[in-house]
């Protein structure tokens, strides 16, 4: 997924000078192309996250439009008051890539970890969220992102995933909508960014058992379509959200607050990482074993609800 996003960025800066591609002490292959194909609009800043930022928005101030690379944890909260101020409070046209969820660089622990990123950048005004769960997601959010000049997070995967999609998104569809993964009856599973493999998983395992389940996969929480919410869960019995993101206003928030607000007549449950940082370090599938957002764990839980 980050291959398919710097490679877009790249195709589209090599007939727009006015691209620029910001990183710091990051030399590895995702960005090599970019910078030996057009070094005049690649900028390292090395171990300098902050300035990165405060450089970022004196470009978007000179017309350009500025994507800034990394790993979650060092551009969101070391980073938190220069993205608030210098773009945010500006509405400038930086763009936020930044890769991996909480357990995708499980080696290196809390330092690594990015497990409150979402809550973080949903307080900011005029921030976009964009969380994609497969490559196809990520072109089309990709597209959205340069149809406008706002500021945007772009939530990546650092490992390899499964396409979901067939070869496109549905026909109209923008990423600012929802994506439709499976339809059926008995329940809503909501998620967004790469842990829809799980929930996919997940939704055949209750089949097998007799509950047929909706799958809805969010690429875009901020902004987000409270009509198609209020089409696709006002007639089910539950809705279920899973995100790997800490409990605290993260994607569940958002269908919370619709359905309270609109009197929706359903159950609600969510599926989210504890408030606690982990004391273990292990791969991501174990990790996501530990806290019962794999599928074994959202089946469980959404039989065992339901059952009772």
């Amino acid at each position: 997924m980050r291959n398919c996003v710097v490679n877009y960025i790249l195709e589209k800066a090599k007939r727009d000078k006015n691209i620029m591609l910001l990183t710091w002490d990051l030399w590895y292959w995702v960005t090599d192309n970019f910078e030996k194909e057009l070094p005049e609009q690649f900028i390292n800043v090395w171990i300098a996250e902050q300035n990165m930022i405060s450089i970022a928005a004196w470009l978007a101030l000179t017309w350009k439009k500025v994507f800034c690379y990394s790993i979650i944890p060092f551009l969101t909260m070391r980073c938190y008051e220069q993205i608030r101020i210098d773009v945010c409070a500006q509405n400038l046209d930086v763009n936020l890539v930044w890769v991996a969820g909480w357990f995708a660089y499980w080696t290196l622990w809390n330092t690594h970890y990015g497990i409150e990123d979402i809550n973080v950048m949903k307080w900011l005004p005029n921030m976009k969220i964009l969380a994609p769960a497969d490559k196809i997601e990520a072109e089309a959010g990709m597209k959205y992102l340069f149809e406008n000049q706002w500021p945007f997070f772009v939530r990546l995967n650092r490992w390899w995933e499964p396409i979901f999609h067939e070869n496109w998104l549905p026909k109209g569809t923008i990423i600012s909508e929802w994506v439709i993964v499976k339809t059926w009856n008995d329940a809503c599973l909501i998620s967004t960014w790469n842990i829809l493999w799980n929930v996919i998983k997940a939704s055949e395992i209750l089949e097998n058992k007799g509950i047929s389940t909706e799958v809805i996969s969010v690429p875009s929480i901020k902004p987000i379509d409270d009509d198609f919410i209020l089409n696709h869960i006002k007639w089910k019995k539950w809705v279920f959200t899973i995100e790997e993101h800490t409990v605290i206003w993260g994607l569940w928030d958002s269908i919370a607050t619709i359905i309270a607000e609109n009197w929706i007549q359903t159950k609600f449950k969510k599926l989210w990482i504890p408030d606690i940082f982990p004391e273990i370090v292990w791969n991501q599938d174990y990790m996501r074993w530990h806290v019962w957002i794999d599928w074994d764990g959202i089946a469980n839980t959404v039989l065992h609800t339901l059952q009772n």
